[in-house]
């Protein structure tokens, strides 16, 4: 009984001393903002105590024991300004215990070099890369524990630099049926000087619940929400639904607030076997674009 009411208390008082903080400079490693799958960000990335494929580990690293099985997901993200973002992700489960493996590549492509007078000297070239590594236990039948630790490079012209992170998260199983509770910090980290300051990591803290219905003996609805601040922004809300048909087909929609760029968003899912394929499309307002992401998963 002591456990029912230190988790949700924990992750409460968590969540209102992180809303207090005062915002500071804007952060640098924006990859790390970023959503990079198909299947998560037709929920409106509204996921840290959902089920899904690999890339969980990239939104609560404890959430990848929710995964029904060890899992290897591919994601290609075709993103605003004709950016494209490729992802790996791997999960391994072992009774109580899991390991994971993710690598990010943001290539921002080539593009001219001019000086102060619009003369062409050449070309500068822009990445971002990630790789995560990735171990959640299960502490109890009801409370799972992970973490992630991360390596992050970031490129830009003959400029440089590279910092480590981690990230920390608890996954609860309420006592009522069908509801998780999650809370993660993300981003607890350093990182060495480009020229002459240091970028800053997006430390972030979120809190989240998913709940699911079942309907029928073949269908399912589910329902989660995310409340996420980020250290140097305002607070944000992701809100998602997902309607599965006898674990085949999957249809999904979300709902971002309080950000400048994004709102909406919607996704499908088809499983075949083992294998699942997914889409998701988000606008971005004010002519930034739309953004397209495509998965594929393998269950083993």
């Amino acid at each position: 009984m002591k456990k029912i009411i230190l988790i949700p208390g924990i992750l409460l008082l968590s969540f209102t001393f992180c809303l207090s903080q005062t915002n500071i400079q804007e952060d640098g490693f924006t990859i790390l903002k970023v959503g990079i799958s198909a299947s998560m960000t037709g929920k409106g990335e509204a996921v840290s105590a959902s089920q899904g494929d690999a890339t969980i580990l990239w939104y609560n690293p404890s959430a990848s024991l929710n995964c029904q099985s060890s899992n290897f997901c591919f994601s290609h993200n075709s993103y605003i300004f004709k950016n494209n973002i490729e992802n790996a992700s791997l999960i391994i489960k072992k009774g109580n215990h899991s390991y994971g493996l993710g690598v990010i590549f943001l290539n921002y492509g080539r593009e001219d070099k001019r000086d102060t007078s619009a003369e062409l000297i050449g070309e500068w070239h822009a990445i971002d890369l990630v790789v995560a590594g990735n171990y959640a236990k299960r502490i109890s039948p009801y409370l799972s524990f992970g973490t992630n630790l991360k390596m992050v490079y970031e490129k830009i012209d003959t400029e440089s630099s590279y910092g480590f992170a981690t990230d920390f998260g608890i996954l609860y199983d309420s006592f009522i049926k069908g509801l998780n509770l999650a809370f993660v910090t993300q981003n607890i980290g350093f990182s060495t000087k480009m020229k002459k300051e240091r970028i800053k990591f997006p430390l972030t803290y979120k809190v989240g619940f998913n709940y699911d219905i079942s309907l029928t003996n073949q269908s399912k609805l589910s329902f989660s929400t995310d409340f996420i601040k980020y250290i140097d922004d305002d607070t944000k809300i992701n809100m998602g639904m997902e309607y599965a048909y006898s674990e085949v087909i999957y249809t999904r929609s979300g709902y971002k607030l309080n950000y400048d760029e994004q709102d909406f968003s919607a996704g499908l899912g088809l499983k075949i076997n083992n294998y699942r394929f997914d889409y998701s499309f988000t606008p971005y307002k004010n002519d930034v674009g739309n953004a397209h992401r495509f998965s594929i998963s393998y269950d083993f």
